[in-house]
C-alpha cells in the first residue's frame, strides 16, 4: 500500500512540474506576464482562441495589473482556452502583433510594436498575485471633477476593496468613460473627484451584475445603471449589395471607440438575401461596420463612427470600393458588379448515322451493273446498223 502511495506521490508531482498552471489555477485562468516600454501607459492583453471566440468583451481587454514584487512587469489572468494575445497600450492606440500562446503561464518583452518575445521560462520571482474575480465600474462625471477616483466596500462588514481612500483613480478622459477594476464580492461604490474632495451619496447594491454604470450630475447626484444607457438604442437593419461573386456575405459590426463587438466571433453574423438586399438586424448602438465574404477571407475596409441607431444601406463594388448611406441606395444607374463568368458548356456529340444495310449496297451495285451493259449492247448495235448502211450503198 505504501509503494501505491508513493508511486501515485511521484505520479502527482511529475504533473504539477510538466503542467503546473492546469493544477494552480482551477478556475481555468493563467496568468501572463508583459514588460513594455516607458511610454506605454495602461498596458492591456487581448485575446482570443483559433475559432475567433474573444476572452473580453471590447478592446483594448482585460487590464495588466502592476505586480509589486517584480518592478517593471505587469500582470493579468486569462482564460486557459486563449491561444493568441496582443500586447496593447495607451487607451489601444499601440500595440504589437498577434503572438500564439500555448498552455499555461507565459512571458511577454515588448520592446517596440513591431519587436515583441514570448517564452516559458519564468522572468520574475515568485508568483503572480492571486486571482481575483472582478467587476468593471464606468463613470461619467462633472469636467470640474478632474480625474475621478472609486471607493468600493462589502457592506455591511465594512470590508474595503482599496487600501486607503479616495482610492484608485478611474482610466478614461474627460467627457467619456472612465473606468476602474474592483473585487465581484463589493456591493458598495463612491465615485469621488478632485482627490475625495467631492463624491457621490453611497451607491449600494452594485456588483448585482458583472458591469455597472454611474452616471453623475453637476449636484453630485448619480444614477445606476446595470446596461451602458449609450447601448439602449433600438434596433438597426443593415442592408448591402455585394458582387456576385462574394459568397455568403457576413457583417462584422462594434461600438467605435469603445470597441464593444456585436458578435462573439469573427467573421461575424450572415446576412440574409431579401429581394434585392441582403439585410441583418442587430443593435442599434452599433456604429462602424465591416463587410466580408467567404469566411472573412475577402472584405471592406472599417466603416467607422457611422450615426448609431439608424438604419445603413451598404453597396460593395468590391473590397476596396463601397458606399453607404442612411436611405435606399438607387443602383439602377451605377456600374454593377461583375458576374461570374458562366460556365463553359459542355460540347453536345454528333448524332450517330447508322450506315445502310449491307444488301442495300449489293442491290446499288447491280443496278450500275446493268446500265453499264445496256449502254454497251446500245453502242454495239450502232455500229452494227452503221456497217450495214454502208454496204447498202
Amino acid at each position: 500500500m505504501k509503494r501505491l502511495s508513493l508511486a501515485v506521490a511521484l505520479l502527482f508531482s511529475l504533473m504539477m512540474s510538466v503542467f503546473p498552471v492546469a493544477f494552480a489555477n482551477a478556475d481555468g485562468m493563467v496568468a501572463a506576464y508583459i514588460s513594455v516600454p516607458d511610454d506605454w501607459e495602461n498596458p492591456c492583453l487581448w485575446a482570443w482562441d483559433d475559432a475567433g471566440n474573444n476572452a473580453f468583451s471590447a478592446w483594448p481587454g482585460g487590464e495588466a495589473e502592476a505586480d509589486p514584487n517584480n518592478p517593471g512587469w505587469y500582470y493579468c489572468y486569462l482564460p486557459n482556452w486563449a491561444a493568441n494575445v496582443i500586447v496593447n497600450a495607451n487607451g489601444g492606440t499601440i500595440q504589437t502583433d498577434a503572438l500564439a500562446i500555448g498552455g499555461g503561464s507565459f512571458w511577454v518583452t515588448v520592446t517596440s510594436p513591431e519587436d515583441a518575445e514570448i517564452t516559458y521560462d519564468a522572468l520574475t520571482a515568485g508568483d503572480a498575485p492571486e486571482y481575483v474575480e472582478k467587476i468593471t465600474i464606468y463613470a461619467k462625471v462633472p469636467a470640474s471633477w478632474g480625474t475621478p477616483g472609486i471607493w468600493a466596500w462589502l457592506d455591511p462588514e465594512g470590508k474595503s476593496a482599496f487600501d486607503a481612500w479616495p482610492g484608485p483613480e478611474m482610466q478614461g478622459s474627460s467627457g467619456e468613460w472612465y473606468s476602474a477594476k474592483a473585487p465581484s464580492w463589493v456591493n458598495c461604490v463612491i465615485i469621488n473627484g478632485s482627490g475625495g474632495s467631492v463624491q457621490t451619496t453611497d451607491l449600494k447594491d452594485i456588483g448585482k451584475e458583472n458591469e455597472t454604470w454611474i452616471v453623475v450630475a453637476d449636484d453630485n447626484s448619480a444614477e445606476v445603471y446595470f446596461e451602458n444607457p449609450d447601448l439602449m438604442v433600438a434596433n438597426i437593419t443593415v442592408r448591402a449589395k455585394v458582387p456576385a461573386d462574394w459568397s455568403e456575405p457576413h457583417l462584422w459590426a462594434w461600438l467605435h471607440p469603445d470597441g464593444t463587438n456585436v458578435f462573439a466571433a469573427w467573421p461575424g453574423e450572415a446576412l440574409t438575401l431579401n429581394g434585392d438586399w441582403y439585410e441583418l438586424a442587430i443593435p442599434g448602438w452599433a456604429n462602424s461596420f465591416i463587410i466580408n465574404a467567404g469566411a472573412g477571407s475577402v472584405q471592406t475596409g472599417d466603416m467607422k463612427e457611422l450615426e448609431a441607431g439608424r438604419d445603413i444601406w451598404i453597396v460593395v463594388t468590391d473590397a476596396s470600393t463601397y458606399i453607404y448611406d442612411y436611405a435606399e441606395i438607387d443602383t439602377s444607374g451605377m456600374e454593377q458588379p461583375p458576374a461570374p463568368a458562366p460556365a463553359t458548356p459542355e460540347p453536345t456529340p454528333p448524332a450517330e448515322i447508322t450506315p445502310p444495310p449491307a444488301a442495300a449496297e449489293e442491290e446499288t451495285g447491280t443496278s450500275a451493273l446493268w446500265i453499264a451493259l445496256s449502254i454497251a449492247g446500245v453502242a454495239v448495235i450502232a455500229v452494227i446498223i452503221t456497217v450495214l448502211v454502208k454496204r447498202k450503198k
